[in-house]
């Protein structure tokens, strides 16, 4: 494989790179959401991958938007890891 062409997990991790990057955009970084914030949020991302999933399945619908839904889920997450491994401000 040339060192140009990008594996699969390659181009998903860029995609989720590329969500964080929205994400931070929209919402600014840091974020001041308590741990049970952040637990909904990403609990909302995964009900709406879980309608995906149902519609892919049951609808045969196409998944290109299952696949954006779990691009948030894990862009999420790794917001969350990034904002609990930071230092807390003491102000």
């Amino acid at each position: 494989m040339s060192k140009f062409t990008k594996t699969p997990r390659e181009r998903i991790y860029q995609a989720i790179e590329k969500e964080r990057n929205r994400q931070d955009q929209k919402w600014g970084f840091p974020q001041r959401n308590t741990l049970p914030e952040w637990g909904i949020i990403l609990s909302e991302e995964v009900g709406e991958a879980i309608t995906e999933i149902n519609d892919a399945h049951f609808r045969s619908k196409p998944q290109d938007q299952l696949i954006r839904e779990l691009i948030q889920v894990a862009a999420v997450s790794v917001s969350i890891i990034e904002h609990i491994s930071m230092p807390v401000d003491e102000d």
